[in-house]
C-alpha cells in the first residue's frame, strides 16, 4: 500500500483573485518561555486544497457540515485531461461505475461536461485548478455540478500520481454553516 498526498501547501499556494490571502501568526511561543506553542490562522474557506459544498454557489445547498463523508471517502478515478473536459472527453474516459473523478491536468470543465457529471450523479470532482470553468463558465458550472449535491475538490497537486483507481480520503473540517473547507486529500494505491 502507497499513500500519497495530493494536497497542497496552505500558505504558499496562490490564491483565487479576490480571496483572502491565508496568515498566521504567533500567540504562544515556547522559545519566549510559554508552555507551549499556540497559532493563530486567518484565512478564506477556499485557500489551498479545498471543497466546495453546494452552498457555495446554491442558496438551498448543502453546507460543508451537511455533506456527508462518503461523497469525499472511497474509489476513485484518475484521468490525464487537458483543455476542455467536454461531454465526449468523460463519455471516453470515465468508467461506468465511477462516483469520485479526479482530474490531472490543466482542464477547463465546460457546461456539457458538468451536465454529463451530474446526470452521472458523480459525488465529487477533483481538479488541480484554482477553479472549474473558465472566467465566463465558471458560475454556471459550479452551480449545475453543486445543483446535483456533488462536491467538488479545487487545487490539488496530482503530479506524483498515475491515472488509475485510487482510495481517496479528502474529507473537509466539520465547521457549522459554511461554503467550503480546506482538505488534505490523500490517496491510497498499490
Amino acid at each position: 500500500m502507497k499513500l500519497y498526498d495530493i494536497s497542497k501547501e496552505l500558505f504558499t499556494t496562490p490564491v483565487y483573485p479576490g480571496d483572502p490571502v491565508p496568515e498566521v501568526g504567533p500567540i504562544r511561543r515556547i522559545e519566549r518561555g510559554d508552555f507551549c506553542n499556540l497559532s493563530r490562522i486567518s484565512m478564506g474557506s477556499h485557500n489551498g486544497t479545498h471543497m466546495d459544498a453546494p452552498w457555495h454557489f446554491v442558496p438551498e445547498g448543502k453546507t460543508i457540515e451537511q455533506v456527508t463523508l462518503d461523497h469525499s471517502i472511497g474509489m476513485c478515478q484518475i484521468i490525464d485531461v487537458e483543455g476542455e473536459v467536454t461531454r465526449n472527453v468523460l463519455e471516453e474516459m470515465m468508467q461506468e461505475d465511477c462516483e469520485r473523478l479526479l482530474i490531472r491536468g490543466n482542464a477547463e470543465i465546460t457546461v456539457e461536461g458538468a451536465v454529463y457529471l451530474a446526470e452521472k450523479k458523480l459525488l465529487l470532482l477533483g481538479v488541480e485548478k484554482m477553479t472549474v470553468g473558465n472566467e465566463k463558465t465558471q458560475a454556471q458550472v459550479h452551480q449545475t455540478m453543486l445543483r446535483a449535491d456533488m462536491v467538488i475538490v479545487e487545487n490539488l497537486n496530482l503530479s506524483a500520481v498515475e491515472p488509475g483507481c485510487y482510495f481517496l480520503v479528502a474529507a473537509p473540517l466539520k465547521m457549522k454553516e459554511m461554503d467550503g473547507s480546506p482538505v488534505r486529500a490523500v490517496l491510497i494505491g498499490n
